[in-house]
């Protein structure tokens, strides 16, 4: 008989905090540029689903730190037409950040607390994430 072997990549390693804000992307991208120094922009193209013959669309910003080619990825969880990480409703954006950045910065949980219109943040472990890969597309 036949052994098939099955390859998996790893999982990414990655730090993702959950974001509660009111704003609009834009405002609470500006408000995390400036309070933790980075230059967040937006990418051309949104991560896309379809769900039910609907198109959802939802918006993601990009920082590349120019010393190590981590990134820094912040992402939309709602759109019209539903969410993106249904299991987490109640986070509205997913900040996503390579390890090797967070453990330079310990404290960055508590300084996107600290940044305008956060209402509040929090870590969610990446391998609990159903489809965490939808954060990094």
């Amino acid at each position: 008989m036949a052994k098939l072997k099955l390859d998996l990549e790893p999982d990414p390693e990655v730090t993702v905090i959950g974001i509660s804000s009111h704003v609009n992307d834009y405002r609470l991208c500006w408000s995390i540029n400036k309070h933790l120094g980075l230059e967040l922009t937006r990418r051309r193209k949104d991560i896309t689903e379809e769900n039910n013959g609907t198109l959802a669309r939802y918006s993601a910003y990009d920082h590349v730190d120019e010393m190590t080619n981590a990134r820094y990825i912040l992402v939309n969880n709602h759109s019209a037409n539903g969410s993106l990480m249904r299991e987490f409703r109640h986070a509205d954006y997913f900040l996503v950040v390579d390890n090797e950045l967070a453990d330079r910065s310990p404290d960055l949980l508590e300084e996107v607390k600290k940044a305008d219109f956060v209402l509040t943040a929090f870590l969610l472990p990446f391998n609990d994430l159903r489809a965490g890969y939808r954060l990094l597309l």
